[in-house]
């Protein structure tokens, strides 16, 4: 499997941009029925972006089991779905028209999917591995890796998505135990539906190295689970 952070590495020679982080508050799920589960529990997203690549760290109160799935409900403009391409008891709040969807179990791995009309997935970790990198190398200070190809995602410099990071359970009606549109809890339970807040906002940005070749220009005239 491709590791996430080889690309990272590639993305801070080449110039990446710096990250937008996304702070969520901390014990902001039901300590009642997830309080064991920190995991699941989002502290902040960073996201940025290279020339190919669409880089989401997710960071959490402790990476303390390796079940978890981490998914992420893109709005790129295009018609969409209030529904993920997995079957979750959740609620995107809008028309979400990709879908990402990684975990952290078997060494880690995702997929990731756009709608039209229906969901269809257009690469996965254990396919051809060329649209979505993931990586577990920082699970020991509890950040999870996803990396997608912006071309995947109809995104190029100068677009701005709207999104949300939601933890869940393997079940397919489990809910979002976090969400990090929302600063309060998500949900009191397992069997009630979780729903999206107002969705986050990104924009992808030249890297310092495209920059400077555009001055440049103006001078001279990185198995199946759910």
């Amino acid at each position: 499997m491709k590791n996430v952070l080889l690309a990272a590495a590639i993305a801070s020679l080449a110039g990446a941009a710096s990250a937008d982080v996304y702070s969520d508050s901390v014990g902001d799920i039901n300590v009642d029925t997830f309080g064991g589960f920190p995991h699941l529990d989002i502290t902040q997203v960073e996201i940025t972006n290279d020339a190919t690549w669409l880089y989401i760290d997710v960071s959490v109160a402790s990476m303390s089991a390796d079940w978890g799935k981490f998914l992420v409900g893109i709005d790129t403009g295009l018609a969409g779905s209030s529904d993920g391409a997995w079957p979750r008891n959740i609620d995107w709040g809008g028309n979400i028209d990709h879908f990402i969807g990684s975990w952290a179990d078997s060494g880690t791995g995702g997929e990731v999917h756009a709608y039209s009309g229906a969901w269809g997935m257009i690469d996965a970790t254990y396919a051809a591995g060329t649209d979505i990198m993931t990586s577990g190398a920082d699970h020991g200070i509890n950040v999870h890796h996803i990396a997608v190809s912006l071309a995947s995602l109809g995104l190029s410099v100068g677009d701005t998505f709207g999104f949300d990071v939601a933890t869940s359970g393997g079940g397919d009606s489990d809910p979002g135990v976090d969400h990090l549109s929302l600063a309060g809890e998500a949900t009191p339970d397992w069997g009630t539906g979780s729903q999206s807040g107002a969705l986050l906002s990104y924009t992808v940005v030249p890297t310092p190295s495209s920059l400077a070749l555009v001055g440049l220009g103006g001078l001279v005239a990185g198995r199946r689970r759910r």
